[in-house]
């Protein structure tokens, strides 16, 4: 890795480790799409993807749109290409994985997901991150879009996540998450 991708990885590091509590996911979302030069960025929390809210429902913690979410939890998620067992197996190898390259051995439905659900939300592909706390065993996903017409994932993009997940990890073990899903809903970085 060249000495300027070092630079943005610290740039973004610094950021994350002066969010406060609660602010880690906006302030990390920002970070990764300002310094390191992708387009948008999200935050999902993911013990099995999913959180009792209020009212004991199970909703998702993230930074995308509400209606967004809403969809994929009623329509899609059950066809997640990144939950396939490729998928799950990716992102426990490497630690990073792409919707294009999953989607090359994806069953018919979880194409349907990438080019029905996600090109209609401006995703032609996604790069997603995981990052393990070894303290509680808790994953957490770091999933950035990326839109065709403007920006393809490129290798020094996979690199550069491949990087940055473990030098996650102990932002993710200190008690800097979002409080709550409200407080999430609020903060969106997909308009």
């Amino acid at each position: 890795m060249e000495q300027q991708a070092y630079r943005r990885l610290i740039k973004v590091l610094e950021q994350v480790a002066g969010a406060r509590e609660g602010e880690l996911y906006p302030v990390l979302a920002e970070a990764v799409a300002v310094h390191l030069g992708w387009i948008d960025a999200f935050v999902a929390e993911n013990p099995a993807y999913l959180a009792l809210g209020r009212n004991g429902e199970e909703q998702y913690l993230t930074m995308f749109r509400p209606d967004f979410v809403e969809e994929y939890v009623e329509r899609w998620r059950w066809n997640n290409p990144f939950a396939s067992r490729d998928g799950i197996a990716c992102l426990s190898r490497h630690g990073v994985a792409t919707l294009g390259r999953l989607r090359l051995r994806a069953t018919e439905p979880e194409r349907d997901f990438a080019d029905t659900f996600l090109r209609r939300n401006g995703i032609d592909d996604m790069l997603k991150i995981v990052v393990r706390s070894p303290a509680t065993g808790a994953v957490s996903t770091l999933g950035v879009p990326f839109d065709g017409d403007r920006r393809a994932i490129e290798p020094s993009d996979l690199l550069m996540a491949a990087t940055l997940g473990p030098l996650l990890i102990p932002y993710f073990d200190a008690n800097l998450a979002p409080a709550s899903v409200r407080d999430l809903k609020d903060r969106r970085v997909r308009g």
